[in-house]
């Protein structure tokens, strides 16, 4: 037996513009694990120049600071997400679980009297 899963993906748009999207997430949520842009960048698989224009273009098109670096060496130095990083990480994990969890429930809903599972 087949066993079929709906899948979504959400992003965030300004004027018709994207903004940012599950990639920029990701990013986010590993700047915020192992507070490295650089160690982040390479764990979801991006260069550390697209991994920082990309923050920069969100950043252009929110007129938000979304991570803070800190220079110098050793410990001292990092990037960290930002309070306004923080929320947006926050808003948009929360919106996208709730349309995977809406699409989820519809999906089961218009496939229950059907032979998909």
């Amino acid at each position: 037996m087949l066993t079929v899963e709906i899948q979504t993906k959400v992003w965030l748009e300004l004027s018709g513009s994207f903004v940012i999207g599950e990639g920029g997430l990701d990013l986010l949520r590993h700047i915020d694990r192992l507070q490295s842009l650089t160690q982040a960048a390479l764990e979801i698989g991006w260069s550390y120049r697209h991994a920082w224009g990309y923050l920069r273009n969100a950043e252009r098109c929110l007129g938000e600071t979304l991570v803070v670096t800190s220079p110098g060496k050793g410990a001292r130095r990092g990037t960290a997400l930002s309070p306004a990083g923080s929320d947006l990480l926050r808003r948009l994990d929360r919106a996208s679980q709730a349309v995977k969890e809406t699409a989820g429930r519809q999906w089961a809903l218009e496939t229950s009297s059907r032979l998909i599972e």
